[in-house]
């Protein structure tokens, strides 16, 4: 995830330390090499906290995460994971081919009424710990729908669930960890998605033209928005990716996700993504191209990831394809953040 600004965290401290990746030295109060990006072991994180079972391939064994021998990262279930629910939906992600750790996080399952919720979020990775803050916002998210799925401002609740978790995780020292947030909502042939940052959805649908579903909350997209700058300008620039709304403690309160509701005309696939994949391929209807024949959700998924990793996997990659039976004749709306008790009708 491209980062946003952070404060100014003022004198650097003294260096007493050195990376077990790459051997650089760092400060004491570093978590991550600024060289090679490496997780640094911390002494208040206890071994017990990981499982030891089997040890490194290099024979060394696994210390607070690290192997006492070269150095390398212990591998996590995120690290390449895939969650198949059948013909229902799936989810895939990869930690890439660049990135130590996957700040990645999905979360997927059955509604209660029927159909399928997921969510896709993407730790900032200039912000301290944004692999857990990701999964944390992902399953909380999650939850709040699977218990309450029923209309547009479920989206809503969903997203200020993920953004409660994610300001739960305690490093005020280091700066806020802060993350962005997907969610869909499939109940028969009705489609609800919500998003804030630049994680994105794509419909899929098995006749006719794929769309964009969501819009990014990024430098470029505004910039381009706003007459500023071609798109071609503005994808050019480096700042195009940096995204302008986030969840986390140094978010704007008025920062809430944009949520479109639709009806399907007729069977697909609503695909959930983070930058790992888009980055690569972002025409909806190339997605729908190498999303191939088998449009099962599982087979979809790691068809997607796979091809990201195979163009370079160089960020965490993330997809969720989720199954839209037939339904009604397609219209799109977006609506507006749910009205509370203060506001006036």
């Amino acid at each position: 995830m491209t980062a946003h600004a952070l404060p100014d965290s003022g004198p650097e401290e003294p260096l007493a330390a050195t990376c077990p990746s790459c051997g650089e030295p760092a400060a004491a109060e570093d978590r991550f090499c600024e060289a090679c990006g490496a997780d640094l072991p911390t002494a208040d994180l206890p071994t017990a906290d990981l499982p030891t079972e089997g040890g490194c391939p290099c024979g060394g064994s696994w210390v607070h995460g690290y192997c006492d021998t070269c150095g390398d990262r212990q591998p996590d279930g995120r690290d390449d994971l895939l969650i198949d629910l059948g013909p229902v939906g799936a989810a895939a992600s990869h930690v890439g081919h660049q990135h130590h750790r996957n700040e990645d996080a999905a979360a997927i399952g059955p509604l209660p009424t029927g159909g399928a919720a997921a969510v896709v979020c993407d730790g900032v990775s200039s912000t301290v710990d944004p692999h857990v803050v990701s999964q944390a916002a992902a399953d909380a998210a999650y939850a709040q729908l699977t218990s309450d799925p029923s209309d547009l401002a479920a989206a809503h609740r969903a997203a200020a669930a993920a953004a409660a978790a994610v300001e739960f995780v305690p490093h005020p020292e280091l700066g806020p960890p802060s993350a962005t947030f997907l969610a869909a909502t499939v109940t028969g042939g009705h489609v609800t998605v919500g998003g804030l940052g630049d994680c994105r959805a794509y419909w899929l649908p098995d006749s006719g033209g794929a769309v964009l579903v969501t819009q990014d909350h990024s430098w470029g997209t505004e910039q381009i928005q706003a007459g500023h700058l071609s798109e071609a300008q503005a994808f050019a620039d480096p700042r195009t990716h940096s995204i302008t709304r986030w969840m986390g403690r140094d978010a704007e309160p008025d920062w809430t996700p944009d949520v479109t509701s639709f009806d399907a005309a007729g069977p697909g696939l609503v695909l959930l993504c983070s930058d790992g994949l888009w980055n690569y391929v972002s025409k909806p209807q190339l997605l729908a191209d190498l999303a191939g024949p088998d449009r099962s959700p599982a087979a979809v998924a790691t068809r997607l990831v796979r091809f990201a990793l195979d163009a370079g996997g160089h960020d965490n990659i993330t997809v969720v394809a989720l199954a839209v039976p037939a339904g009604r004749l397609a219209t799109t709306e977006t609506t507006p953040p749910p009205r509370t008790a203060q506001e006036s009708p």
